[in-house]
């Protein structure tokens, strides 16, 4: 923020006219490698574990990347709530903008709430084709409602957990936040055993029917903003799939 002068001593300081346009972000003590600055509003900062850090090649973190998959068969328990707490421990250090930090989280762990999650998602699915909206269309919500009806669940696909990330409507970056958090929560779930899937008809359906929102305690004073299913993968994998090449245009 630009807010860090040098005084005559050469010596850092804040003017008081600009103390009110720190973000919090907390880089001016992290950054410092002898522990001679404390930021008089935030809680003290525990020291960066080195050693776990000389863990980490970039040979193994690339391996990891490639190697993750979007789990759609997911074998019949949720994942206990501690595990799904350090998860989070983790999320929340992902980058927002301004270090606005406006993330919120819902994770539904119970089936009977999914299924009636599941079912709301369905019943809108199906008000959209009887008005032969467009996206019901594009879509195709018609072979997805005949696939539920026959009990293949399409929407939540038997997860044993839902996390949904919204923020406050107002809240304009809100979709590029929750996204980036969500990203690295997708990508944590493979070190605990678990595997996760973009819920894509879930948070469509979120983001246009209060009767869906209902089900999870949203109003329209939020926007939802992503929706990962969560659990333990019933198929491991063996080899990672062809993917295009970047495509990159270097100047």
């Amino acid at each position: 923020m630009s807010i860090i002068e040098i005084n005559d001593e050469n010596f850092p300081f804040v003017a008081e006219e600009n103390e009110q346009r720190c973000v919090l972000c907390g880089h001016c003590e992290a950054v410092c490698p002898s522990l001679a600055l404390k930021h008089h509003r935030l809680p003290a900062m525990r020291t960066i574990c080195q050693d776990k850090l000389h863990e980490i090649n970039p040979e193994s973190l690339s391996e990891y990347f490639c190697s993750r998959r979007s789990i759609r068969t997911f074998l019949p328990q949720p994942v206990d709530k501690p595990i799904l707490e350090k998860i989070f421990e983790a999320v929340r250090y992902s980058p927002t903008g301004i270090n606005q930090q406006q993330n919120k989280w819902i994770v539904i762990s119970k089936p009977e709430r999914i299924r009636q999650l599941s079912c709301a998602v369905i019943d809108w699915m199906r008000t959209m084709i009887d008005a032969q909206d467009q996206l019901a269309i594009y879509l195709n919500f018609q072979v997805l409602v005949s696939s539920f009806e026959q009990g293949e669940d399409v929407i939540c696909r038997g997860a044993g957990n839902l996390v949904i990330g919204y923020t406050d409507a107002s809240y304009t970056g809100g979709t590029i936040d929750s996204v980036i958090a969500t990203a690295h929560l997708e990508l944590l779930l493979p070190s605990y055993g678990l595997g996760g899937c973009w819920a894509g008809f879930a948070m469509i359906a979120l983001g246009y029917s209060q009767e869906v929102r209902n089900i999870v305690g949203l109003n329209e004073s939020h926007a939802v903003r992503s929706a990962l299913m969560v659990g333990y993968p019933k198929y491991s994998y063996a080899k990672i799939p062809y993917r295009n090449a970047a495509a990159i245009h270097w100047l």
